[in-house]
């Protein structure tokens, strides 16, 4: 059996819960946004919306796996 060195720790507990709570207004946008394309059409989403969306789902990724996500940069030997 061998052992694999992770270098990623995850968050503690109570990052994740504060993350949750200040992203937690955001799931009322999430909210508003699937109410605006099925009720009024792709053509009333604002920007604001799409990103304040986005940064939602990024937080509770966050919450609920504990690891900021990875981007992997190259490096050109």
């Amino acid at each position: 059996m061998t052992e694999q060195n992770s270098s990623r720790t995850s968050l503690p507990a109570n990052v994740r819960v504060m993350i949750a709570l200040v992203a937690s207004p955001t799931l009322m946008v999430v909210g508003m946004l699937f109410y605006t394309l099925f009720v009024d059409g792709w053509q009333y989403i604002s920007i604001s919306m799409i990103v304040f969306s986005l940064l939602c789902v990024l937080a509770y990724y966050v919450v609920i796996t504990g690891n900021p996500p990875r981007l992997r940069i190259k490096k050109r030997d």
